[in-house]
Parts: C-alpha cells; sequence; structure tokens
C-alpha cells in the first residue's frame, strides 16, 4: 500500500481531509502528517525545513483542504505527483459567495490567482462535483482531464444512528449551518412561518453574520417553535441533537454557487439516517435522488419547503423509507473506507 504525505497550512479537521485520510489509514496506508498554520510567511518556510528534514520515503504529498496556498511549495519539494484536495476554490467561496472583496478590491485578485497557481501545479485536482469540475475548467482553465471528483463523505465515527437518543415529541425539523444568504436560511424561517399553527418545531444551529437578523425574524414573526443554538457544540452533543430530529435540512437559496456544491450537512443528514430535505441543483442530483433517498424543493421557495415538510409529518412511512435509503446511501459510498476506495481508483486509472 502507498505512502501519502499530507502537506497543510491548516491541521486536517475538516471532513474533506479526516474522513479519506482515515479511509486511506483504515486500507492499509501510511499517512505522514507536515502541518504548520504559523503567521504568515513562516509557516512556509517551517514547512519546507520540515520536509527537508523527511528521511521517509513517500508516493504521493496530498495537500490538504484549503491549503491552496501551499500547492506551489509542494511543487517545488516533491519529486513524487502533488494531488490538490481542493473540493472547491477559495476565490468562489470568499467572492463569490460571501461577497468578501468588491470588484477592485486587489484582494480579490490575489484569491484568484492562489487558485490559479494551485490548480496549474498540482498534477491531480480533488473537487466535489462534476458540476464543480466544469467550473474550474471554464474559470481557470484547467484540463479536465486533471480533475476528479470525490465526495467529502463523513466519519462513521462521529455520525452514526444512535438509537439510544429520543426523538423530540413533536415533528422536528433541523438547520445545520452558517447564519448566510446563501446557505438559505431565511427561506427556513420563512417556512417555519407559514407552518406556526403546525405541531412542527426547527431547530437551528449555527452562527454568522445573519445572527441578529435570524433572530430579530424570530421575535418578530413570534416563532416560538424554533429553537436556536449558537454555541460551538463537541461531537457527542452535536450528534445528540442532530439525531433528535426528525428531519434534516439542507441549503436552499437561488445562490449560483449551491448549483455546483455537497455540503457536508448533505453526508452527515445520510450517515445518522435522516429524512433529508433540500434544494433541487445539478450537483445534489449527483448523488442525490428525489423521493427516494431526499426530497428536492425549488431554490428560494419557502412554500415548496414547507410542503415537503408537512408531507414527511403526515407521511411517516415516506419518511421512514428515506430514512433508510439515505442510510443504505451513506454506507454505499460515503464512509471513510468507501471514499478512501474511490479515491484509490482514482490514481490507478491516473497512473
Amino acid at each position: 500500500m502507498s505512502t501519502f504525505c499530507y502537506l497543510g497550512i491548516y491541521q486536517p479537521t475538516w471532513a474533506h481531509d479526516t474522513v479519506l485520510l482515515k479511509g486511506l489509514e483504515a486500507r492499509g496506508a501510511k499517512i505522514i502528517l507536515l502541518t504548520d498554520n504559523s503567521p504568515g510567511w513562516r509557516k512556509y518556510w517551517l514547512l519546507w525545513h520540515a520536509h527537508r528534514h523527511l528521511h521517509e520515503p513517500y508516493d504521493y504529498l496530498l495537500v490538504g483542504y484549503l491549503s491552496n496556498a501551499a500547492v506551489p511549495l509542494a511543487r517545488l519539494l516533491a519529486r513524487r505527483p502533488v494531488i490538490f484536495n481542493a473540493s472547491n476554490s477559495l476565490y468562489e467561496g470568499a467572492v463569490l459567495d460571501r461577497g468578501a472583496y468588491g470588484p477592485w478590491s486587489p484582494r480579490r485578485y490575489w484569491i484568484w490567482l492562489i487558485d490559479w497557481l494551485a490548480f496549474r501545479l498540482a498534477h491531480l485536482i480533488l473537487v466535489e462535483s462534476v458540476a464543480q469540475k466544469k467550473f474550474l475548467h471554464h474559470h481557470f482553465g484547467v484540463a479536465e482531464r486533471k480533475i476528479a471528483v470525490l465526495f467529502a463523505g463523513a466519519d462513521d465515527a462521529v455520525f452514526h444512528p444512535d438509537p439510544a437518543v429520543p426523538k423530540t415529541d413533536a415533528l422536528t425539523a433541523l438547520f445545520r449551518g452558517w447564519l448566510v444568504s446563501a446557505t438559505g436560511v431565511e427561506q427556513v424561517l420563512a417556512a417555519a412561518k407559514l407552518l406556526r399553527n403546525e405541531e412542527i418545531n426547527f431547530l437551528l444551529i449555527g452562527r454568522g453574520p445573519l445572527l441578529a437578523k435570524v433572530r430579530q425574524i424570530i421575535a418578530d414573526d413570534h416563532l416560538t417553535r424554533v429553537k436556536l443554538i449558537t454555541e460551538f457544540l463537541p461531537e457527542t452533543e452535536l450528534r445528540r441533537q442532530m439525531s433528535s430530529a426528525h428531519v434534516a435540512l439542507g441549503q436552499f437559496s437561488a445562490h449560483p454557487r449551491l448549483e455546483r456544491t455537497i455540503q457536508n450537512k448533505t453526508f452527515e443528514a445520510l450517515a445518522l439516517g435522516l429524512p433529508y430535505i433540500t434544494r433541487d441543483s445539478p450537483s445534489n442530483r449527483e448523488l442525490l435522488t428525489d423521493g427516494e433517498n431526499c426530497l428536492f424543493v425549488q431554490p428560494a421557495n419557502p412554500v415548496d419547503l414547507a410542503a415537503k415538510i408537512l408531507l414527511l409529518k403526515n407521511n411517516p412511512i415516506l419518511a421512514t423509507r428515506l430514512a433508510q435509503n439515505a442510510r443504505a446511501l451513506y454506507e454505499q459510498k460515503l464512509t471513510p473506507r468507501a471514499i478512501a476506495d474511490k479515491f484509490l481508483k482514482i490514481l490507478k486509472y491516473q497512473s
């Protein structure tokens, strides 16, 4: 089995990295971790120094998620193939999604350049969907032959069905994620308003720029059945809160980025065996099937969302079938071992 050197400017804590690394180790691969998050340019010097004193040979250098700026260093260091676990682009998240930098901001173009160099210099780029692959090809000029699709998956040690956790008395719809417009939290609150006279609770776990607005909407619309949790939850408590819900909610805005992404919450909901409702998109259709392992709603359509939540409340047989099929899909394609197997097949095809 191969040896992988993991190089990153962050510790591998995101699912994009942890699930893959765990799966590779389960398949007998050896992982050498080289990470440093020191301020400024110091981290790159320390990574270079650590790699220089690395006497153990490896077969591939794997650059971690969000470590785009480390890819040029990886190419300078390695005499082996450089694989970049990109998932998506920094430019897409910071500029197109969050709108952090205006059209004349130098930082905007600096981020684009970092992405361009990372995609240009990596031998193989891992992304989260075919739609994302096409985006990188068209917006950064990356040859499609060097881009491969690999789902993030979810860690089965954390996200798994837990029969010991009781469900809440009333049907509870769970939304977990950043409180920003792109996630569609405002559509969730609008659906909660439409369902205010039903025996349906909403649990929101998250924080972000819209937190004050979310609290204001809950107060102004008297959404007494909406519970908001903003503090960080340890993994065991997070699983307990999620497992106590009856339905998991995905993303719902009409933001164009959602046409290309598959959120971590999707894999987590499938791993927990929860009925899942999310917006229809090309990327979601690459993994999910409407009416089989999820329910799709039209983007930015709280009426459709409310109708789908009410459908599951009134049709427990459908809810059970969706939950069972969701867990089966996870076990088939999204466990750490399954993700690692897919990755190893990609390497074999690329070699």
